[in-house]
C-alpha cells in the first residue's frame, strides 16, 4: 500500500513522492483497537447487577416444603429447584438432603429473583439454594 502526495517545484511541474505504508503497524493498530473495544465490553458486563438476589437464612423444614424469613419475606423453597449440598456437589432438583427431615431448621444460603405476573401480583422467586450456610 502507497501513499501518493503531489507538490509543485515552483516551475509548474509536479513532483510525485510515494511513500510506503507499514501493514504490519496498521495491523497491529487494528489489533490494539479491537482488544481495547473488547475489554471496554467486558467492563460494562462486569458492572450489570446480578439477575439475582443471595440471602441467608434459617429454613423451617415441612413435607417437601420449606419456609426461610429473611428481612421481613417469607421465601417458600420447594422441590425442584438446583441446590448444592454440604460437599459442594450441585444438584440439578430433587428435595436437599439438609432439609430433611421435616421438623427441623437448616441455615440456608439461596437466590432470589422478583416476579410480576401478568395481573399484577408480585413475589420473590427462590432460584438456587446452598446448603454449605
Amino acid at each position: 500500500m502507497a501513499i501518493v502526495t503531489v507538490a509543485g517545484d515552483g516551475g509548474g511541474r509536479a513532483l510525485v513522492r510515494r511513500r510506503r505504508v507499514n501493514r504490519g503497524g496498521v495491523a497491529a493498530a487494528a489489533a490494539c483497537l479491537i482488544a481495547s473495544l473488547a475489554f471496554l465490553a467486558f467492563l460494562t458486563g462486569e458492572h450489570q447487577q446480578r439477575p439475582f438476589t443471595v440471602l441467608t437464612g434459617t429454613a423451617t423444614v415441612g413435607d417437601h416444603q420449606a419456609t426461610v424469613i429473611v428481612a421481613g419475606w417469607a421465601y417458600a423453597i420447594g422441590n425442584g429447584i438446583p441446590w448444592v449440598d454440604q460437599q459442594g456437589v450441585t444438584h440439578e432438583g430433587g428435595w436437599p438432603s439438609c432439609l430433611d427431615p421435616p421438623g427441623r431448621t437448616a441455615p440456608v444460603t439461596f437466590g432470589e429473583v422478583p416476579v410480576t405476573a401478568p395481573d399484577g401480583s408480585s413475589w420473590r422467586q427462590v432460584v438456587w439454594l446452598d446448603c454449605r450456610a
